[in-house]
């Protein structure tokens, strides 16, 4: 048996956990048997019901704060499976709920399990939906740290060197990122964020930025930059 998140929320991270029990709250939507039995009355059944049904038991009514970073217009607000079978080039996936605001895009979760957008065709953000929490949760909790820099468009390209530059940097596992990642190091985060650039085919979109806890690291990380010409 699913077990709500809420209830549940064991497979995530403790920051992911503190995150969902501090910032979410449950809203009414239908149960995953409810949400089955809509669909077998309008006669569907089959692997992406059953992938969506799974998706409600553990998913469904979890509300959000807007994404700490400014992108996707806030991200999903209400979480719950929906078809989006009377797009045709979304046949094969389903919604993931709620969005904010209106956006050009649909969030959705694919045959694999994978959260992402679709917009003219589809950009895999985590391999997972469990990643995109995980990924808020690191969001939220960079908003109390010191920002030291944030690119857009190409500077953002260039930025991703700090992966590089910085050797202690490792990508968070828990958000299993692919558009979207963010790297850690004792007291440091980068996050790099390309969903909207490649699903709008867009380079000015690309978006990545570096966090610390302490004013010791910040005033390193700040003169690295400065010889960095980032």
């Amino acid at each position: 048996m699913t077990l709500h998140v809420l209830d549940d929320p064991s497979a995530l991270s403790p920051r992911a956990r503190r995150f969902i029990r501090e910032k979410g709250r449950r809203e009414d939507v239908l149960t995953a048997e409810e949400l089955r039995e809509h669909w077998r009355s309008w006669g569907r059944s089959g692997p992406l019901i059953d992938k969506m049904v799974d998706y409600q038991a553990r998913w469904g009514g979890l509300a959000l704060p807007e994404l700490a970073v400014p992108l996707y217009d806030g991200g999903v607000a209400v979480m719950y499976g929906e078809d989006l079978g009377e797009l045709e080039e979304a046949s094969w996936c389903f919604g993931a709920g709620m969005d904010h605001y209106s956006v050009a895009h649909w969030f959705c979760v694919d045959p694999q399990g994978r959260f992402g957008i679709l917009y003219e065709h589809w950009v895999a953000l985590h391999s997972s939906v469990s990643g995109w929490i995980e990924a808020c949760a690191l969001a939220d909790a960079a908003q109390a740290m010191e920002r030291i820099g944030t690119w857009r468009g190409e500077e953002a390209r260039r930025a991703r060197i700090l992966t590089h530059v910085l050797p202690g940097l490792t990508p968070v596992p828990e958000v299993e990122g692919l558009a979207d990642n963010w790297w850690q190091d004792n007291g440091v985060l980068f996050a790099a964020y390309d969903g909207e650039a490649r699903v709008f085919r867009s380079e000015r979109s690309a978006f990545t930025a570096l966090y610390a806890e302490s004013e010791h690291q910040a005033e390193e990380l700040k003169a690295l930059l400065c010889d960095l010409g980032l």
